[in-house]
């Protein structure tokens, strides 16, 4: 698994495309999914320990689109592609959620960073790999 990170409006969506071929799953802005989580009143990081064991663990399966779910096999891995905002730079938000979902993010994308044989920053566009 590959992890893309940077703030917002950097060109990972960009990077991603221009660096890697349409055989990657992409998950973008998984930031989003997130906060979505927190709106909903579930926790990011056990949602994101559920997901990465359903779809990231052995049994991981890729959509081939009109033809049935296959196995990836054992570098299925290498072909996800997950991007993340890093909101830890900046000011601390005044609101009591928009520091819970910063916080979170944070901590939910040391997670992703940790499991990623790649971990790449982007800034302006240039792709940076720091793992």
């Amino acid at each position: 698994m590959i992890f893309v990170v940077g703030g917002a409006y950097q060109g990972k969506t960009g990077y991603v495309q221009e660096n890697y071929g349409s055989e990657y799953k992409v998950l973008e802005d998984y930031h989003l999914t997130v906060r979505g989580q927190l709106e909903a009143g579930l926790d990011p990081i056990e949602e994101w320990e559920k997901f990465a064991q359903e779809h990231l663990g052995s049994d991981v399966c890729q959509d081939m689109g009109d033809e049935q779910k296959t196995p990836l096999g054992e570098n299925a891995l290498d072909k996800v592609i997950i991007i993340s905002c890093d909101l830890g730079s900046g000011l601390v938000p005044i609101e009591p959620f928009e520091r819970e979902y910063r916080e979170q993010v944070g901590r939910v994308n040391c997670l992703i960073a940790g499991k990623a044989t790649q971990v790449i920053r982007v800034i302006s566009g240039i792709g940076t790999k720091i793992k």
